[in-house]
Protein backbone atom coordinates (compact mmCIF):
# COMPACT_ATOMS: atom_id res chain seq x y z
CA UNK A 1 0.00 0.00 0.00
CA UNK A 2 1.41 3.39 -0.96
CA UNK A 3 0.71 5.76 2.08
CA UNK A 4 -1.06 9.20 1.01
CA UNK A 5 -1.43 12.74 2.69
CA UNK A 6 -5.16 13.33 1.65
CA UNK A 7 -5.52 17.86 1.45
CA UNK A 8 -2.21 18.25 3.74
CA UNK A 9 -0.14 19.00 0.72
CA UNK A 10 -2.27 20.80 -1.04
CA UNK A 11 -4.85 19.26 -3.82
CA UNK A 12 -2.75 16.59 -5.24
CA UNK A 13 -5.15 14.84 -7.84
CA UNK A 14 -4.65 11.24 -8.42
CA UNK A 15 -1.80 10.55 -5.45
CA UNK A 16 -4.31 12.55 -2.88
CA UNK A 17 -6.44 9.50 -2.18
CA UNK A 18 -5.88 5.92 -1.95
CA UNK A 19 -8.78 4.44 -4.46
CA UNK A 20 -8.29 0.42 -3.50
CA UNK A 21 -10.02 0.98 -0.09
CA UNK A 22 -13.13 2.63 1.12
CA UNK A 23 -11.59 3.22 5.23
CA UNK A 24 -9.02 3.67 6.89
CA UNK A 25 -5.33 2.07 6.06
CA UNK A 26 -4.21 1.96 9.43
CA UNK A 27 -0.76 1.76 10.77
CA UNK A 28 2.10 -0.04 9.38
CA UNK A 29 3.17 -2.82 12.15
CA UNK A 30 5.52 -4.93 9.51
CA UNK A 31 6.02 -7.09 6.58
CA UNK A 32 5.41 -10.43 5.50
CA UNK A 33 8.00 -12.88 5.59
CA UNK A 34 6.38 -16.13 4.70
CA UNK A 35 3.11 -17.38 3.79
CA UNK A 36 1.44 -20.84 3.61
CA UNK A 37 -1.04 -20.28 1.00
CA UNK A 38 -3.18 -23.67 1.65
CA UNK A 39 -3.42 -23.02 5.75
CA UNK A 40 -3.47 -19.55 5.25
CA UNK A 41 -0.53 -19.10 7.83
CA UNK A 42 0.87 -15.81 7.14
CA UNK A 43 4.83 -15.13 8.96
CA UNK A 44 5.18 -11.41 9.81
CA UNK A 45 8.42 -9.48 10.62
CA UNK A 46 6.70 -7.25 13.64
CA UNK A 47 8.41 -4.00 13.38
CA UNK A 48 5.46 -2.65 16.35
CA UNK A 49 3.82 -4.59 18.71
CA UNK A 50 0.82 -6.87 17.30
CA UNK A 51 -2.07 -8.34 19.83
CA UNK A 52 -4.56 -11.11 19.88
CA UNK A 53 -7.62 -9.48 18.84
CA UNK A 54 -6.06 -6.98 16.67
CA UNK A 55 -7.55 -6.50 13.07
CA UNK A 56 -4.86 -6.35 10.12
CA UNK A 57 -4.92 -5.58 6.40
CA UNK A 58 -2.13 -6.98 3.88
CA UNK A 59 -2.98 -5.63 0.22
CA UNK A 60 -6.67 -6.41 -0.24
CA UNK A 61 -6.82 -8.70 2.03
CA UNK A 62 -8.04 -8.18 6.23
CA UNK A 63 -8.61 -10.32 8.72
CA UNK A 64 -8.98 -10.10 12.86
CA UNK A 65 -6.10 -11.88 14.55
CA UNK A 66 -7.66 -14.97 16.47
CA UNK A 67 -4.66 -16.81 15.85
CA UNK A 68 -0.83 -15.80 16.92
CA UNK A 69 2.43 -17.72 17.59
CA UNK A 70 5.69 -17.73 17.81
CA UNK A 71 6.61 -20.99 16.20
CA UNK A 72 3.91 -23.75 17.59
CA UNK A 73 3.17 -21.56 20.46
CA UNK A 74 0.73 -19.62 21.13
CA UNK A 75 1.26 -15.87 21.99
CA UNK A 76 -1.41 -13.22 23.33
CA UNK A 77 1.31 -10.05 22.63
CA UNK A 78 4.12 -10.12 19.68
CA UNK A 79 6.61 -7.25 19.87
CA UNK A 80 8.64 -5.61 17.97
CA UNK A 81 11.39 -7.43 15.99
CA UNK A 82 9.85 -10.28 16.65
CA UNK A 83 8.86 -12.99 14.04
CA UNK A 84 5.22 -13.91 14.02
CA UNK A 85 2.42 -16.29 12.66
CA UNK A 86 -1.18 -15.66 12.27
CA UNK A 87 -3.93 -17.35 10.59
CA UNK A 88 -6.22 -17.67 8.83
CA UNK A 89 -5.68 -15.04 6.05
CA UNK A 90 -6.08 -15.48 2.56
CA UNK A 91 -5.04 -13.55 -0.93
CA UNK A 92 -2.84 -12.67 -2.60
CA UNK A 93 -0.14 -12.19 -0.20
CA UNK A 94 3.94 -11.94 -1.14
CA UNK A 95 6.96 -11.90 0.69
CA UNK A 96 7.47 -8.06 1.45
CA UNK A 97 3.98 -7.29 1.40
CA UNK A 98 3.36 -4.78 4.19
CA UNK A 99 1.62 -5.65 6.70
CA UNK A 100 -1.14 -2.39 8.68
CA UNK A 101 -2.43 -2.54 12.02
CA UNK A 102 -6.59 -1.16 11.11
CA UNK A 103 -7.86 -1.94 14.61
CA UNK A 104 -6.04 -1.55 17.68
CA UNK A 105 -8.03 -3.77 20.55
CA UNK A 106 -6.43 -2.60 23.53
CA UNK A 107 -6.83 1.00 22.38
CA UNK A 108 -10.01 0.18 22.05
CA UNK A 109 -10.48 -0.80 25.48
CA UNK A 110 -9.05 2.13 26.75
CA UNK A 111 -11.50 4.84 24.84
CA UNK A 112 -14.79 2.56 26.01
CA UNK A 113 -13.58 2.90 29.63
CA UNK A 114 -12.88 6.55 29.26
CA UNK A 115 -16.35 7.56 27.31
CA UNK A 116 -17.90 4.96 28.96
CA UNK A 117 -21.45 6.35 31.23
CA UNK A 118 -19.70 6.92 34.36
CA UNK A 119 -17.41 9.20 32.72
CA UNK A 120 -20.22 11.61 31.15
CA UNK A 121 -22.31 12.73 34.16
CA UNK A 122 -23.12 15.78 35.29
CA UNK A 123 -21.35 16.76 38.53
CA UNK A 124 -24.11 17.92 40.96
CA UNK A 125 -23.94 19.42 45.01
CA UNK A 126 -26.38 18.16 47.34
CA UNK A 127 -27.52 19.28 50.96
CA UNK A 128 -29.37 17.14 53.69
CA UNK A 129 -30.92 18.52 56.61
CA UNK A 130 -31.85 15.49 58.54
CA UNK A 131 -33.45 17.03 62.40
CA UNK A 132 -35.64 14.97 64.93
CA UNK A 133 -39.33 14.82 64.15
CA UNK A 134 -38.78 16.68 61.48
CA UNK A 135 -39.33 15.30 58.00
CA UNK A 136 -35.75 14.75 55.51
CA UNK A 137 -35.34 17.67 53.42
CA UNK A 138 -32.57 17.55 50.43
CA UNK A 139 -31.34 19.90 48.25
CA UNK A 140 -29.64 19.19 44.97
CA UNK A 141 -27.74 21.74 42.83
CA UNK A 142 -26.42 20.98 39.02
CA UNK A 143 -22.91 22.86 38.88
CA UNK A 144 -22.60 24.16 35.66
CA UNK A 145 -26.36 25.96 35.93
CA UNK A 146 -26.87 26.27 39.01
CA UNK A 147 -29.77 25.01 38.61
CA UNK A 148 -31.49 23.89 41.99
CA UNK A 149 -34.73 21.83 43.38
CA UNK A 150 -35.11 20.83 46.75
CA UNK A 151 -37.87 17.94 48.54
CA UNK A 152 -38.82 16.83 51.39
CA UNK A 153 -39.49 13.19 52.44
CA UNK A 154 -42.80 11.81 53.77
CA UNK A 155 -41.10 9.99 56.34
CA UNK A 156 -40.07 11.71 59.91
CA UNK A 157 -36.78 11.00 61.27
CA UNK A 158 -36.73 9.46 64.58
CA UNK A 159 -34.79 9.12 67.49
CA UNK A 160 -32.89 6.07 67.41
CA UNK A 161 -33.00 3.24 70.37
CA UNK A 162 -29.58 1.78 69.92
CA UNK A 163 -26.69 3.16 67.44
CA UNK A 164 -28.04 5.93 65.23
CA UNK A 165 -26.84 6.44 61.56
CA UNK A 166 -23.51 7.82 60.97
CA UNK A 167 -22.50 10.71 58.48
CA UNK A 168 -20.25 8.41 56.65
CA UNK A 169 -23.15 6.05 56.27
CA UNK A 170 -26.03 8.30 54.70
CA UNK A 171 -23.44 10.30 52.59
CA UNK A 172 -22.49 6.78 50.89
CA UNK A 173 -25.97 5.61 50.30
CA UNK A 174 -26.51 9.19 49.19
CA UNK A 175 -23.48 8.85 46.36
CA UNK A 176 -25.33 5.80 44.74
CA UNK A 177 -26.61 7.30 41.30
CA UNK A 178 -26.57 4.38 39.30
CA UNK A 179 -27.18 4.96 35.50
CA UNK A 180 -28.28 8.49 36.05
CA UNK A 181 -27.00 11.30 34.17
CA UNK A 182 -25.68 12.74 37.68
CA UNK A 183 -22.25 12.79 40.02
CA UNK A 184 -22.35 13.97 42.97
CA UNK A 185 -19.42 16.21 43.51
CA UNK A 186 -19.94 17.33 47.24
CA UNK A 187 -22.68 16.68 49.51
CA UNK A 188 -22.80 18.04 53.03
CA UNK A 189 -25.04 16.44 55.78
CA UNK A 190 -26.80 18.36 58.96
CA UNK A 191 -27.97 15.67 61.38
CA UNK A 192 -29.05 15.51 64.99
CA UNK A 193 -26.92 13.00 66.86
CA UNK A 194 -28.34 9.49 67.36
CA UNK A 195 -30.91 9.52 64.73
CA UNK A 196 -32.73 6.61 62.35
CA UNK A 197 -34.40 7.11 59.27
CA UNK A 198 -34.85 3.66 56.36
CA UNK A 199 -32.47 3.29 54.35
CA UNK A 200 -35.58 3.03 51.47
CA UNK A 201 -36.42 6.78 52.72
CA UNK A 202 -32.82 7.33 51.55
CA UNK A 203 -32.89 6.27 48.18
CA UNK A 204 -36.36 7.48 47.50
CA UNK A 205 -35.17 11.15 48.54
CA UNK A 206 -32.14 10.89 45.97
CA UNK A 207 -33.94 8.77 43.39
CA UNK A 208 -36.92 11.92 43.48
CA UNK A 209 -34.67 14.62 43.79
CA UNK A 210 -32.50 13.65 40.75
CA UNK A 211 -36.08 13.01 38.67
CA UNK A 212 -36.94 16.37 39.59
CA UNK A 213 -33.57 18.24 38.25
CA UNK A 214 -33.32 16.11 34.86
CA UNK A 215 -36.72 17.50 34.23
CA UNK A 216 -35.64 20.49 34.90
CA UNK A 217 -32.89 20.90 33.36
CA UNK A 218 -34.03 19.24 29.98
CA UNK A 219 -37.02 22.39 30.42
CA UNK A 220 -34.81 25.07 29.79
CA UNK A 221 -33.61 23.63 26.47
CA UNK A 222 -37.25 23.55 25.02
CA UNK A 223 -37.66 25.85 22.47
CA UNK A 224 -40.14 28.74 23.28
CA UNK A 225 -42.72 29.66 21.39
CA UNK A 226 -42.09 33.15 20.79
CA UNK A 227 -41.82 32.94 16.82
CA UNK A 228 -44.44 30.81 15.98
CA UNK A 229 -46.64 32.20 13.40
CA UNK A 230 -49.97 29.71 13.06
CA UNK A 231 -52.04 32.87 12.32
CA UNK A 232 -49.82 33.30 8.93
CA UNK A 233 -50.90 29.79 7.78
CA UNK A 234 -54.32 30.23 8.13
CA UNK A 235 -54.69 33.53 6.37
CA UNK A 236 -52.30 32.00 3.67
CA UNK A 237 -54.97 28.79 3.14
CA UNK A 238 -57.99 31.06 3.37
CA UNK A 239 -56.49 33.75 0.37
CA UNK A 240 -55.93 30.46 -1.50
CA UNK A 241 -53.11 32.19 -3.76
CA UNK A 242 -50.89 30.35 -6.22
CA UNK A 243 -47.05 31.07 -5.68
CA UNK A 244 -44.87 31.93 -7.70
CA UNK A 245 -42.10 29.66 -9.65
CA UNK A 246 -39.10 30.08 -9.82
CA UNK A 247 -36.64 27.70 -11.73
CA UNK A 248 -33.50 26.99 -10.79
CA UNK A 249 -30.97 25.79 -13.91
CA UNK A 250 -28.22 23.79 -12.54
CA UNK A 251 -27.22 22.56 -16.15
CA UNK A 252 -27.37 24.85 -19.66
CA UNK A 253 -26.57 24.06 -22.83
CA UNK A 254 -26.25 26.53 -25.77
CA UNK A 255 -27.98 23.77 -27.80
CA UNK A 256 -31.28 23.91 -26.07
CA UNK A 257 -33.80 27.24 -26.59
CA UNK A 258 -34.70 28.37 -23.02
CA UNK A 259 -36.94 30.90 -24.55
CA UNK A 260 -39.87 27.93 -24.88
CA UNK A 261 -40.13 27.80 -21.10
CA UNK A 262 -43.55 28.53 -19.81
CA UNK A 263 -45.19 29.95 -16.83
CA UNK A 264 -42.29 30.37 -14.77
CA UNK A 265 -41.83 33.94 -12.80
CA UNK A 266 -37.91 33.44 -11.81
CA UNK A 267 -34.92 31.87 -13.41
CA UNK A 268 -31.48 31.14 -11.05
CA UNK A 269 -28.62 30.75 -12.96
CA UNK A 270 -25.32 29.48 -11.33
CA UNK A 271 -22.54 32.25 -11.92
CA UNK A 272 -20.58 29.52 -13.30
CA UNK A 273 -22.36 29.98 -16.81
CA UNK A 274 -21.52 33.49 -17.41
CA UNK A 275 -17.91 32.68 -17.10
CA UNK A 276 -18.37 30.88 -19.92
CA UNK A 277 -18.23 32.80 -23.45
CA UNK A 278 -19.98 29.51 -25.44
CA UNK A 279 -23.09 30.67 -23.15
CA UNK A 280 -23.39 33.86 -23.70
CA UNK A 281 -25.63 34.10 -26.36
CA UNK A 282 -28.03 31.45 -24.64
CA UNK A 283 -27.47 33.52 -21.28
CA UNK A 284 -29.03 37.04 -23.07
CA UNK A 285 -31.71 35.18 -24.72
CA UNK A 286 -32.88 33.77 -20.60
CA UNK A 287 -32.13 37.20 -19.02
CA UNK A 288 -34.19 39.51 -22.15
CA UNK A 289 -37.32 37.39 -21.43
CA UNK A 290 -37.40 35.98 -17.90
CA UNK A 291 -36.53 37.96 -14.16
CA UNK A 292 -33.01 36.49 -13.59
CA UNK A 293 -31.38 36.29 -9.99
CA UNK A 294 -27.27 35.26 -10.12
CA UNK A 295 -26.93 31.99 -8.30
CA UNK A 296 -24.00 31.61 -6.43
CA UNK A 297 -22.13 28.50 -5.46
CA UNK A 298 -21.71 26.67 -2.35
CA UNK A 299 -18.09 27.50 -2.15
CA UNK A 300 -16.45 30.19 -2.94
CA UNK A 301 -12.65 30.51 -2.72
CA UNK A 302 -9.47 30.55 -5.25
CA UNK A 303 -10.77 30.68 -9.26
CA UNK A 304 -14.28 31.62 -7.74
CA UNK A 305 -13.40 34.95 -5.90
CA UNK A 306 -10.95 36.04 -8.50
CA UNK A 307 -13.56 35.70 -11.71
CA UNK A 308 -16.34 36.75 -9.41
CA UNK A 309 -14.10 40.05 -8.22
CA UNK A 310 -13.17 40.36 -11.81
CA UNK A 311 -16.67 39.65 -13.59
CA UNK A 312 -19.69 40.88 -11.32
CA UNK A 313 -19.65 44.13 -12.94
CA UNK A 314 -20.14 43.31 -16.41
CA UNK A 315 -22.49 40.55 -15.30
CA UNK A 316 -24.61 42.62 -13.34
CA UNK A 317 -25.04 45.14 -16.37
CA UNK A 318 -27.03 42.42 -18.11
CA UNK A 319 -31.21 42.34 -17.17
CA UNK A 320 -30.02 41.03 -13.37
CA UNK A 321 -33.33 41.28 -10.88
CA UNK A 322 -31.21 39.57 -7.80
CA UNK A 323 -28.81 37.39 -6.33
CA UNK A 324 -28.94 33.77 -4.45
CA UNK A 325 -26.60 34.20 -1.49
CA UNK A 326 -25.31 31.01 -0.86
CA UNK A 327 -23.31 31.65 2.54
CA UNK A 328 -23.22 35.08 4.00
CA UNK A 329 -19.42 35.76 2.79
CA UNK A 330 -20.92 36.88 -0.64
CA UNK A 331 -22.82 39.20 0.74
CA UNK A 332 -19.11 41.04 -0.11
CA UNK A 333 -19.75 41.07 -3.91
CA UNK A 334 -22.85 43.05 -3.98
CA UNK A 335 -22.55 45.34 -1.40
CA UNK A 336 -24.10 48.55 -2.08
CA UNK A 337 -25.85 47.37 -5.72
CA UNK A 338 -29.68 47.41 -5.71
CA UNK A 339 -30.46 44.35 -5.53
CA UNK A 340 -32.83 41.19 -4.46
CA UNK A 341 -31.16 39.54 -1.97
CA UNK A 342 -32.46 35.45 -1.69
CA UNK A 343 -30.50 33.40 0.89
CA UNK A 344 -30.31 29.69 -0.46
CA UNK A 345 -31.26 26.73 1.36
CA UNK A 346 -27.48 26.18 2.16
CA UNK A 347 -27.46 29.01 5.15
CA UNK A 348 -29.28 26.19 7.12
CA UNK A 349 -32.37 28.25 7.62
CA UNK A 350 -34.63 26.00 10.01
CA UNK A 351 -35.89 28.63 12.55
CA UNK A 352 -37.41 32.29 12.85
CA UNK A 353 -34.83 33.36 14.81
CA UNK A 354 -32.14 33.14 12.02
CA UNK A 355 -35.19 34.79 9.56
CA UNK A 356 -35.46 37.28 11.92
CA UNK A 357 -31.25 38.26 11.48
CA UNK A 358 -31.18 37.59 7.61
CA UNK A 359 -34.40 40.58 7.78
CA UNK A 360 -32.21 42.69 9.15
CA UNK A 361 -29.28 42.18 6.86
CA UNK A 362 -31.26 43.12 3.84
CA UNK A 363 -33.09 39.73 2.10
CA UNK A 364 -35.99 39.53 0.91
CA UNK A 365 -36.48 36.13 0.67
CA UNK A 366 -35.62 33.07 1.81
CA UNK A 367 -35.36 29.22 0.31
CA UNK A 368 -36.24 26.52 2.99
CA UNK A 369 -33.48 23.76 3.94
CA UNK A 370 -35.10 20.73 2.10
CA UNK A 371 -34.71 18.87 5.16
CA UNK A 372 -36.82 20.37 7.23
CA UNK A 373 -40.07 18.19 7.87
CA UNK A 374 -44.36 19.69 7.33
CA UNK A 375 -44.65 20.95 10.83
CA UNK A 376 -41.02 22.73 10.71
CA UNK A 377 -41.99 24.69 7.52
CA UNK A 378 -45.55 25.69 8.95
CA UNK A 379 -44.08 27.22 11.71
CA UNK A 380 -41.70 29.26 10.19
CA UNK A 381 -42.53 33.43 10.33
CA UNK A 382 -43.89 35.70 7.72
CA UNK A 383 -40.93 38.17 8.05
CA UNK A 384 -39.38 37.11 4.86
CA UNK A 385 -40.92 35.71 2.11
CA UNK A 386 -40.51 31.71 1.56
CA UNK A 387 -39.73 29.65 -0.94
CA UNK A 388 -39.38 25.80 -1.06
CA UNK A 389 -38.20 23.34 -3.24
CA UNK A 390 -40.41 20.70 -4.70
CA UNK A 391 -38.58 19.56 -7.74
CA UNK A 392 -35.14 18.32 -8.23
CA UNK A 393 -32.32 16.05 -7.34
CA UNK A 394 -30.54 17.60 -3.90
CA UNK A 395 -26.89 18.34 -4.38
CA UNK A 396 -25.75 16.27 -1.32
CA UNK A 397 -21.95 16.74 -0.89
CA UNK A 398 -19.71 19.47 -2.94
CA UNK A 399 -16.60 17.63 -3.27
CA UNK A 400 -13.08 19.38 -3.41
CA UNK A 401 -11.48 15.95 -4.53
CA UNK A 402 -11.97 15.27 -8.19
CA UNK A 403 -13.21 11.51 -8.55
CA UNK A 404 -13.28 12.20 -12.07
CA UNK A 405 -9.99 12.88 -12.60
CA UNK A 406 -8.75 9.96 -10.80
CA UNK A 407 -10.09 7.63 -12.97
CA UNK A 408 -9.44 9.13 -16.15
CA UNK A 409 -6.75 11.76 -17.42
CA UNK A 410 -7.62 15.29 -16.25
CA UNK A 411 -7.94 16.66 -19.82
CA UNK A 412 -11.65 17.64 -19.52
CA UNK A 413 -12.98 14.00 -19.32
CA UNK A 414 -15.72 15.25 -16.78
CA UNK A 415 -17.30 17.16 -19.82
CA UNK A 416 -18.44 14.03 -22.05
CA UNK A 417 -20.13 11.32 -20.82
CA UNK A 418 -22.34 10.71 -17.65
CA UNK A 419 -20.55 9.64 -14.27
CA UNK A 420 -22.41 8.44 -11.33
CA UNK A 421 -21.29 7.11 -7.96
CA UNK A 422 -22.50 3.86 -7.08
CA UNK A 423 -23.64 2.62 -3.43
CA UNK A 424 -23.86 -1.40 -2.36
CA UNK A 425 -27.65 -1.44 -2.96
CA UNK A 426 -27.43 0.08 -6.39
CA UNK A 427 -28.43 3.34 -6.14
CA UNK A 428 -26.81 5.78 -8.84
CA UNK A 429 -25.67 9.22 -7.74
CA UNK A 430 -24.89 11.69 -10.63
CA UNK A 431 -21.48 13.25 -10.45
CA UNK A 432 -21.16 16.80 -12.02
CA UNK A 433 -17.93 18.81 -12.12
CA UNK A 434 -17.56 22.54 -11.37
CA UNK A 435 -14.27 23.34 -13.72
CA UNK A 436 -13.83 26.58 -12.23
CA UNK A 437 -12.39 25.05 -8.97
CA UNK A 438 -12.88 21.16 -10.08
CA UNK A 439 -15.00 20.73 -7.59
CA UNK A 440 -16.95 17.46 -7.76
CA UNK A 441 -20.94 18.04 -7.39
CA UNK A 442 -22.80 14.59 -6.25
CA UNK A 443 -26.62 14.72 -6.24
CA UNK A 444 -28.89 12.50 -4.29
CA UNK A 445 -29.91 9.23 -6.61
CA UNK A 446 -33.44 10.23 -6.09
CA UNK A 447 -35.45 13.24 -7.61
CA UNK A 448 -37.62 15.03 -4.76
CA UNK A 449 -41.11 15.84 -5.89
CA UNK A 450 -43.80 17.37 -2.84
CA UNK A 451 -46.86 19.13 -3.28
CA UNK A 452 -46.80 22.82 -1.22
CA UNK A 453 -50.87 23.89 -0.98
CA UNK A 454 -50.22 23.62 3.11
CA UNK A 455 -46.82 24.70 3.26
CA UNK A 456 -47.17 28.38 4.00
CA UNK A 457 -44.97 29.09 1.55
CA UNK A 458 -45.03 32.51 -0.97
CA UNK A 459 -43.32 30.54 -4.08
CA UNK A 460 -41.92 27.27 -5.40
CA UNK A 461 -38.79 26.13 -6.50
CA UNK A 462 -38.28 23.66 -9.35
CA UNK A 463 -34.50 22.72 -9.60
CA UNK A 464 -33.37 21.42 -13.30
CA UNK A 465 -30.40 19.01 -14.00
CA UNK A 466 -30.60 17.89 -17.10
CA UNK A 467 -34.02 17.50 -18.12
CA UNK A 468 -35.08 18.95 -21.89
CA UNK A 469 -37.52 21.48 -22.29
CA UNK A 470 -40.32 19.56 -23.30
CA UNK A 471 -39.98 17.61 -19.77
CA UNK A 472 -39.21 20.99 -17.62
CA UNK A 473 -42.22 22.48 -18.96
CA UNK A 474 -44.20 19.40 -18.17
CA UNK A 475 -43.07 19.60 -14.28
CA UNK A 476 -43.96 23.33 -14.28
CA UNK A 477 -47.13 22.45 -14.94
CA UNK A 478 -47.84 19.61 -12.50
CA UNK A 479 -46.19 21.57 -9.75
CA UNK A 480 -47.83 24.60 -10.29
CA UNK A 481 -51.02 23.00 -9.99
CA UNK A 482 -50.18 21.38 -6.37
CA UNK A 483 -49.08 17.94 -7.48
CA UNK A 484 -46.30 15.84 -7.50
CA UNK A 485 -44.52 12.97 -9.17
CA UNK A 486 -44.64 9.67 -7.82
CA UNK A 487 -42.62 6.20 -8.87
CA UNK A 488 -39.68 4.26 -7.71
CA UNK A 489 -37.21 7.23 -8.68
CA UNK A 490 -38.91 10.17 -6.68
CA UNK A 491 -39.11 10.96 -2.93
CA UNK A 492 -40.61 13.10 -0.53
CA UNK A 493 -37.90 13.72 1.75
CA UNK A 494 -38.37 14.59 5.00
CA UNK A 495 -41.57 16.44 4.26
CA UNK A 496 -43.39 13.78 6.16
CA UNK A 497 -40.52 12.42 8.89
CA UNK A 498 -41.96 13.35 12.67
CA UNK A 499 -39.83 15.64 14.58
CA UNK A 500 -37.31 13.90 16.63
Amino acid sequence: MDLVHGYLNGKLGKEMMYIKRPNHIGIQIGEVVGYNKNKGYTKIKLSKELNLGDSIAITDSSCKISELMIKNTNIKTGNRGQIVTIGRIYGDIKNGDKVFKTVDINLNKDYEQKNNKENTKRDINCRLILKKENNPLIEVEDVLTNIKISIKSNVVVQTADKTGLTKERIIEQLSKTGNTVFEFAKIDVEMDNNIIIPISALNELRRNSLELLEKKLLDTFKRGSNFIYKKSMQNYEQKNIKPEISLCLNNISEKIDYSEINNVDNIYIPIKFFFDSKLEKTINVICNKFNVYILFPNITKSNYSMLINKNIYNILSKNIKGVVISNLSQLEYVKDKKLELIANYTMNIANNYTIEELKTLGFNKIIILPELNKKTIQNLGDSLKKETIVYGRTLLMTSEYCMIGTYKNCIGSCKEGEYCLKDRLGFEFPVYTDRINCNNLIYNSKITSIKWNDLNINSIRIDILNENIEEINKIIKIHSNNEKIEGKDYTNGNLNKEDY
